[in-house]
């Protein structure tokens, strides 16, 4: 969940509990760590609601669960992010998770999305071609 998630701006989950009746937020680790101590002890840690949290911040664990599950439905639940290191357009340097180039702010899914294609395939130049059919902006 976190690997769908996080890169998306995603901080945890919010999980609604059925023992008190709040909603109990969890950052990526401390979801990990309670999760491992279930596994470890068969019982689920104490917990406190947190302060003022931004609930726009976090995944609803259902909706999230329900998105992993559909991924791996679709089997891509292993399969890793199109590698990208420069942005076709500006050659600033990106890190795996960005969406948008940082300096021009163009999306990167559309480098992933012809990378993909041409994995799989495709001539390039046709990708390329279907690409600018579809509305995106050509690239380098």
């Amino acid at each position: 969940m976190r690997a769908v998630f996080e890169p998306q701006g995603a901080k945890g989950v919010v999980i609604a509990c059925t023992e008190c009746g709040s909603n109990h937020f969890y950052d990526w680790e401390l979801l990990r760590e309670s999760l491992d101590h279930m596994i470890e002890t068969g019982e689920p840690r104490m917990h406190e609601p947190a302060y003022q949290p931004r609930e726009d911040d976090y995944v609803v664990w259902d909706y999230g669960k329900g998105d992993v599950d559909a991924l791996a439905d679709a089997g891509l639940e292993e399969t890793a992010a199109v590698p990208l290191t420069a942005c076709p357009w500006c050659d600033t340097p990106v890190e795996p998770h960005f969406a948008f180039c940082a300096r021009c702010g163009r999306p990167l899914a559309v480098v992933r999305l012809y990378r993909e294609m041409i994995e799989r395939g495709m001539d390039e130049r046709e990708a390329r071609a279907l690409l600018v059919r579809a509305g995106f902006e050509p690239f380098g």
